[in-house]
C-alpha cells in the first residue's frame, strides 16, 4: 500500500540507522510535502456557528510546560521536532517529551475568537492559541491514563501528577456511571472522524491544524499498493491504534497525536524493531498521525473502530468480574421497619411485591426520577452558574438551521402574523429580500436613520432643549462638537458632602476587620450540623470592584491539603459544618476559603477552628461591643435614616437599654453582621438617605 514513514532500520546494512526520525521522508501519492496538521477540537464547533466569537465560559484544561524556565518558548505536546537537532536529541535520546515537557491545569474558557482564546485560570485572564486548550472531558482521561501509568513499565512518568490533580479526578469520576471515565465512548462520540494529529497537515484541500475534521471514508481493500523507492517504503497495514491520552505517556510514542501501529511490507517486515525508539515487534513501529498520508484514512478508522471493539469487550468482562464479585460478598440482611406489617406479621419473602401506599388524592406516588451523571455522548455535565450540585446537558438539535430562519424567516407579510397582531406602522413591513435582521453585517447608512420621526416642531423643541441644557454651565459641559460624538459630562470638581458616605465606609472596614478576627477563632462546637449555619461572609473579603456574593466556595487546608472527613463546606452557601466533634490533637485547624465567580477565583481567607473553652468570652461578643462604640454618633456621624436602620439590625445582636450584648451564637452573629455590612457598603458607595417612615 502508499508508503509512509521509512523503517527505523537501513535497508541495506541492517544496522539501526542514527539520524533521528523527524528527519524521515514520507509518500504521499503524487506529492511530496508530509502530510501534517489538524484543527481545534471539537467543544467550540456549535459556539463557532454562532458567530465569530464565543462567550458562554466552560470549563476546560490548558497545556502549559512543566518547567517554568522561559529559555525555550513552550511547544505544543504534538508537535514532533523536525527541523531542529538539539530537540530531537533531547525527545528521543534524553527521552524529554510527553509529561516530562508539558502538562494540563485547569481552567475556565470565557470567549473564543479566531485562533485565541481567553481563559480565566487562577484567578487571572489570559490569552492563549486555542489549540492549548482541551476539552474538560479529554483532558479528565490524561488524567485517568496518567494515574494508570503510576509504577508500570513502558511509560513516561509524570512529575506534576499530585494529590490535588487526583482529587479533581475522583470529584469527577463519582458524577459518571461505575465511578469511571468511558474513554471507549468519547473516542468513538468525539475522535472517530477526527484525526489528533501535528502542528500542520495539509490534505490536498486545505492544511489543518493539530485536529483534522472528516476523515475519509472508503474501503480499505481499494487502496493502491505503494513502492519501495526513492527513499519511501511501502506500507502492509495499520495493526493497532492508540488515542493520544495514552499515547502521551507511552514511551514509545509521547506526543498527543492519535497514534498507529503500522506493518511496513517485505523486506522491512523481516526486521526486528523492538529496540527502536518507536519500535513494536518484527516488522512493525509505532507512527504518529501526521507521519500517515490522507489516502490511509481508511486504515485509521478501520483501526478505532477495531480499538473501540476491543476496549467494550474488556469493560463488559471487567463489569461481570466486579457484579459476580459482589454477589459473592455475602450480604447482612436489616432488620425490617416497625411499620412494615401489623405486629407478628412475617415479612415478605425474597423477590415479593411490596404494597405501595395510595396518597391522598388516590395516585400512587412514582419513584423519584433518574438523574444524569453524564451528557447523552458520554462527556461531564455543564456545570450549574448557580448550584454546583446541578448540571446541564444542552444540545439543540438543527441550531443554525433554526438561526438561519430568524435572520430570513420574519413576518413580511399581513397574513404571516398571527391572529390580532400587525406589523409597526411605520416602518412597515420589510421587502422578501431584505435582510436587516441579520446581525452579522454592519448597519447601512439609510438604517440608522428613521425619517418618519423627522417633524419641525418637533426637531425645533428638541434643539432648544439640548442648547438651554447646554447653558447650564455650573454643573454639566457639552462634548463631541469636534468629534461629533455628543454627549454631557458632569463637572467634576464639585462635589457632594461626603461626610456621612466617608462615616459608612469607616464603620464597614471596622466590621470587616471584627469579622475576620472573630473568625480565626471559631469554635468547633458552632459548626454542629443541628445550629445556627456558620456560613462565611465573602462581602468581607472581597474588593470593591468584585462587590457581589460568589457563585462557588472551595475550602481546603492552610498547607493546600484536602479537608478532614469531619468537616466540609457547601460550595453554594459557604457553609462550614462539622459532621461530628473532631478530636482534641486534631485542634486548632487552618483552613483557607477560595470565592470564585464565573471569571474565576476572585480571592481569598483563612480562618481557624479550635476548641471549645467553657471559661472564655465568646469573641462575637466582644467584637459586638467594639462595632457598637464605633456606631456612636460623635465617632460615626452617619444619615439619620441609615443610622435609624442600622439601630434596628444591631439591636438583633446588642441590646441598646442594658448595653450589652445578646447571648447569639455565632452562626446567627454572621448573619446579622452580613447584612450590616451590606447596608454600610451601600451607605458609602451610593449616598444612601433614608426618609422618615411611612412616606
Amino acid at each position: 500500500r502508499l508508503g509512509s514513514r521509512v523503517p527505523r532500520l537501513g535497508p541495506s546494512s541492517g544496522k539501526r540507522c542514527l539520524c533521528p526520525r523527524p528527519w524521515r521522508r514520507r509518500r504521499r501519492r503524487g506529492r511530496s510535502s508530509p502530510p501534517r496538521g489538524g484543527r481545534p477540537p471539537s467543544p467550540w464547533r456549535g459556539v463557532e456557528q454562532r458567530g465569530a466569537m464565543a462567550t458562554q465560559s466552560m470549563a476546560c484544561w490548558v497545556w502549559c510546560p512543566v518547567s517554568n524556565s522561559k529559555t525555550a518558548p513552550f511547544k505544543h505536546p504534538s508537535e514532533v521536532p523536525v527541523e531542529d537537532a538539539e530537540a530531537a536529541k533531547a525527545a528521543f535520546k534524553d527521552n524529554l517529551r510527553g509529561p516530562r515537557v508539558a502538562r494540563i491545569s485547569p481552567a475556565t474558557m470565557l470567549q473564543a475568537k479566531g485562533a485565541s482564546a481567553l481563559i480565566a485560570e487562577k484567578g487571572a485572564t489570559r490569552e492563549v492559541p486555542k489549540s492549548l486548550v482541551l476539552p474538560w472531558y479529554e483532558g479528565l482521561l490524561i488524567l485517568e491514563a496518567l494515574e494508570a501509568a503510576q509504577g508500570q513499565p513502558g511509560c513516561i512518568l509524570a512529575s506534576w501528577w499530585d494529590e490535588e490533580l487526583r482529587e479533581v479526578l475522583e470529584k469527577e469520576r463519582s458524577k459518571f456511571q461505575h465511578g469511571r471515565l468511558n474513554g471507549t465512548l468519547y473516542c468513538e462520540k468525539r475522535l472517530l472522524n477526527i484525526a489528533v494529529t501535528g502542528s500542520r497537515y495539509p490534505d490536498g484541500e486545505r492544511e489543518w491544524q493539530y485536529r483534522r475534521e472528516k476523515m475519509r471514508r472508503g474501503d480499505p481493500s481499494a487502496i493502491e499498493e505503494g513502492e519501495n523507492a526513492g527513499g519511501f517504503f511501502q506500507v502492509k497495514a495499520v495493526m493497532d491504534y492508540l488515542p493520544p491520552w495514552e499515547a502521551f505517556h507511552h514511551e514509545k510514542c509521547g506526543f498527543y497525536q492519535d497514534y498507529y501501529r503500522v506493518q511496513w511490507s517485505y523486506p522491512y517486515s523481516e526486521v526486528d524493531y523492538s529496540s527502536v525508539e518507536n519500535g513494536s515487534s518484527i516488522g512493525s513501529t509505532w507512527e504518529p498521525d501526521e507521519c500517515l498520508p490522507v489516502d490511509l484514512d481508511p486504515l485509521r478508522l478501520l483501526a478505532k473502530k477495531t480499538w473501540i471493539e476491543r476496549r467494550r469487550e474488556q469493560e463488559a468482562k471487567q463489569l461481570e468480574e466486579a457484579r459476580a464479585k459482589k454477589q459473592a460478598t455475602p450480604v447482612q440482611p436489616s432488620p425490617a421497619p416497625a411499620s412494615a406489617g401489623p405486629p407478628g406479621a412475617s415479612p415478605p419473602p425474597p423477590g415479593a411485591a411490596v404494597k405501595r401506599e395510595r396518597t391522598d388524592d388516590g395516585d400512587i406516588p412514582k419513584p423519584p426520577a433518574k438523574m444524569g451523571r453524564s451528557k447523552r455522548d458520554g462527556a461531564a455535565l455543564d456545570r450549574d452558574l448557580l448550584s454546583s450540585r446541578v448540571g446541564h446537558d444542552f444540545q439543540p438539535d438543527g441550531a443554525e438551521e433554526k438561526l438561519g430562519k430568524i435572520r430570513n424567516g420574519w413576518p413580511k407579510q399581513a397574513q404571516d402574523y398571527p391572529k390580532g397582531f400587525a406589523v409597526a406602522s411605520p416602518p412597515g413591513f420589510c421587502w422578501p429580500n431584505c435582510d436587516c435582521m441579520d446581525d452579522m453585517r454592519p448597519q447601512r447608512s439609510w438604517e440608522m436613520r428613521k425619517g418618519w420621526l423627522e417633524d419641525p416642531s418637533r426637531s425645533s423643541a428638541a434643539n432648544a432643549a439640548i442648547s438651554k441644557f447646554s447653558e447650564q454651565t455650573h454643573f454639566v459641559f457639552r462634548r463631541g462638537s469636534v468629534s461629533k460624538r455628543c454627549y454631557f459630562e458632569t463637572d467634576q470638581s464639585k462635589h457632594l458632602d461626603l461626610t456621612c458616605a466617608r462615616a459608612a465606609l469607616d464603620l464597614a472596614q471596622h466590621t470587616e476587620r471584627a469579622l475576620n478576627a472573630v473568625l480565626q477563632r471559631i469554635p468547633a462546637s458552632a459548626l454542629a450540623p443541628n445550629g445556627d449555619p456558620v456560613c462565611v461572609p465573602a462581602r468581607a473579603f472581597l474588593s470593591d470592584e468584585a462587590d457581589y456574593e460568589p457563585l462557588r466556595f472551595s475550602a481546603s487546608l492552610a498547607s493546600g491539603g484536602a479537608l478532614p472527613d469531619w468537616l466540609q463546606m457547601d460550595a453554594d452557601t459557604g457553609r462550614l459544618m462539622a459532621l461530628r466533634q473532631p478530636a482534641e490533637d486534631a485542634l486548632p485547624l487552618q483552613l483557607r476559603i477560595e470565592f470564585m465567580h464565573s471569571e474565576g477565583q476572585v480571592s481569598t481567607s483563612t480562618c481557624t477552628i479550635i476548641p471549645k473553652n467553657p471559661t472564655a468570652t465568646q469573641p462575637w461578643l466582644a467584637a459586638t461591643a467594639s462595632i457598637v462604640q464605633r456606631f456612636h454618633p460623635g465617632k460615626c456621624p452617619l444619615e439619620r435614616g441609615v443610622r435609624a436602620a442600622l439601630q434596628d439590625r444591631l439591636a438583633e445582636a446588642f441590646d441598646f437599654t442594658k448595653n450589652v450584648a445578646h447571648q447569639r451564637s455565632l452562626g446567627a452573629w454572621l448573619g446579622v453582621m452580613s447584612r450590616i455590612l451590606r447596608l454600610l457598603r451601600s451607605a458609602s458607595g451610593a449616598y444612601l438617605e433614608f426618609g422618615p417612615k411611612g412616606r
